[in-house]
């Protein structure tokens, strides 16, 4: 096969009828050298995807809102390290001061918009407005660690930073970027989307894929900007490629700060940037960001040294754009394939799952495995058995390797262990200390724990009631999931051993704590 043959193999899933798919576009030196959109952009109305469909790219937004501060840097509007509370102290309510470039940089300790939303009680496919966001963020009275010590991802830094951008331009955040860097780089097919029911030409909708090819349209009602919501076109993320490649905005030197990363805490080099994240992929130094809403899906990579650029757009979340952006990068610089060492986990032994829990607190991430009708299924995607302790996680490039006191997730070259999580019941008078009502002002809001035949429960008045299961290795802590929501619960007790409160840890928010008020 040739290099187009082999990259039109790699969207198969996008080839299968009517279905979602996306666009891809490759350009190297300069040179558009594969280009195609596959798919469907509306399923019910059997629009199919072109060149001008526009896509939620999600986070990719980022670079986007960290080049609009730039220029007003550059404009002497504001300075990038200058505390926050500087241009927005009605919002700023914790105590440390945190610079604008440590937000940039993802550096800041500022707790995550999306994951205090979903706590407070928002479902992720809720309308969700910018004033949402900025109330959910004004709560925060603590940090997840000291500024500039180590870097965490969250959407409530760009979150904030576009805010900035309209109070000191006097202008919505859509129609600075329109007017400073979509319009100056030819990007016409692309903008801000600011309110839910703002309409956006030539737009595909997101389905979700069950991994078996069932298609269910995945809500988007996303009225924020900064960290999300841009809308564009492959061919338009080329030409923003492009500036990175030939600065056409802004002066060199801040280009160059959005590829400034800082040294953390323990002596290393950040992975993020300005809006951009950065590392070698097998001796290829790249720049890179992904995005995630719903079920829309974005990736775009440029490999600086080789000068290939590498975009992917989808609205449906059935395949992993970073593994994919890899693979084409593969194809088109002849490199190897990265396979991880999996010879501790392997067995030719056909070994079956084992239903129930697994949990890997890294994350934290949870599923279930469950057997029905002799399948078994994570959630509701079905284990494919391939081959001795193989299995395929439906029909995505996902495998999941069974061993017996384990799962081990495995895309391209990226490999999870998830332990099992065994089913402990809690001793009576535990559970009867652990039983009230625990309240937090960072997220206005209340849980209830209960005991219900041995196993204690966590209740929200919109999330529900959902079993919490024990952590054999974390004393007194607990881990509770849904679809809608997830995280680490511990118990906390006074010194005659009463429980007084939980502190909640749930990846991008860290040490959140939930007082006991009755």
């Amino acid at each position: 096969m040739n290099q187009t043959q082999k990259i039109d193999a790699l969207f198969q899933l996008w080839q299968q009828g009517l279905c979602p798919g996306g666009q891809i576009l490759v350009r190297q030196k300069g040179k558009v050298i594969y280009e195609n959109s596959f798919g469907y952009a509306n399923l019910e109305h059997q629009i199919p995807i072109t060149s001008d469909t526009v896509f939620h790219v999600a986070s990719v937004s980022k670079q986007v809102t960290a080049l609009a501060i730039l220029l007003l840097q550059e404009e002497g509007k504001l300075n990038i390290d200058d505390d926050v509370r500087n241009y927005l102290p009605e919002l700023i309510h914790f105590a440390e001061p945190v610079s604008l470039r440590q937000m940039m940089n993802m550096v800041s300790g500022i707790r995550d918009q999306w994951l205090a939303l979903i706590y407070h009680g928002v479902r992720i496919d809720d309308t969700i407005t910018m004033r949402d966001t900025a109330n959910i963020i004004s709560l925060q009275k603590n940090l997840n660690f000291a500024p500039g010590s180590r870097y965490l991802y969250s959407n409530s830094n760009f979150s904030l930073l576009a805010m900035i951008v309209e109070k000191l331009s006097g202008q919505s955040f859509g129609n600075f970027t329109k007017q400073r860097i979509f319009t100056p780089l030819g990007m016409d097919s692309t903008s801000i989307r600011e309110t839910y029911w703002q309409l956006i030409n030539k737009r595909a909708y997101a389905y979700h894929d069950n991994g078996e090819g069932v298609f269910t349209w995945n809500v988007l009602n996303y009225g924020t900007y900064g960290a999300t919501s841009l809308h564009t076109t492959a061919r338009d993320l080329m030409k923003l490629l492009d500036h990175y490649r030939t600065p056409k905005i802004g002066k060199p030197e801040t280009m160059a700060l959005m590829m400034q990363r800082p040294t953390l805490a323990d002596g290393k080099l950040s992975i993020y940037g300005g809006g951009l994240q950065f590392g070698t992929y097998q001796g290829h130094v790249y720049l890179e960001h992904g995005g995630a809403d719903a079920a829309f899906r974005a990736h775009v990579m440029r490999l600086m040294e080789d000068d290939l650029d590498i975009v992917l757009l989808s609205n449906t979340q059935s395949m992993p754009m970073s593994l994919l952006a890899r693979k084409i990068a593969n194809i088109i610089l002849n490199l190897p394939e990265e396979t991880p060492d999996l010879k501790e986990y392997e067995s030719e032994e056909d070994l079956l799952p084992v239903a129930g829990n697994y949990l890997n607190l890294s994350g934290p991430e949870a599923f279930l495995i469950e057997e029905k009708d002799g399948l078994f299924y994570r959630g509701e995607i079905p284990l494919r058995h391939i081959k001795g302790n193989r299995y395929r996680l439906g029909y995505g490039l996902t495998e999941v390797m069974v061993c017996p006191d384990k799962l081990v997730s495995v895309t391209g070259a990226t490999v999870t262990v998830f332990p099992f999580s065994p089913d402990r019941k809690v001793d009576k008078a535990f559970a009867e200390n652990c039983c009230g009502t625990y309240h937090s002002d960072e997220i206005a809001c209340d849980y209830q724990i209960s005991e219900k035949d041995g196993y204690l429960w966590i209740s929200h008045f919109r999330h529900g009631s959902h079993r919490l299961y024990s952590l054999a290795d974390v004393k007194d802590s607990y881990f509770a999931w849904n679809k809608d929501f997830n995280g680490v619960f511990h118990f906390q007790k006074d010194q005659n051993g009463r429980v007084t409160g939980l502190q909640l840890d749930g990846g991008r928010i860290l040490g959140l704590q939930l007082q006991k008020i009755n």
